[in-house]
């Protein structure tokens, strides 16, 4: 068995950047979940909840996408 290098998680948790990667991986996955589920998802937006069909979750993909270059 293959000893890993052990990760500074206090390193990890005090650079931002990699947390909101980190974070911004795991919503695109879960969004992609539900299009492939054919399922919707909820947003809070303009203080009311509001259901996002699987179109839109593939327009907020596309969106998420293009802002992280």
């Amino acid at each position: 068995m293959r000893n890993k290098p052990e990760k500074d998680i206090d390193a990890i948790m005090k650079d931002g950047k990699l947390v909101d990667a980190a974070l911004a991986a795991g919503v695109r996955e879960a969004l992609i979940r539900h299009i492939k589920a054919g399922e919707p998802v909820v947003e809070w937006k303009d203080g009311k909840t509001v259901w996002l069909p699987p179109e839109e979750i593939k327009k907020r993909i596309e969106e998420m996408d293009n802002k992280s270059g």
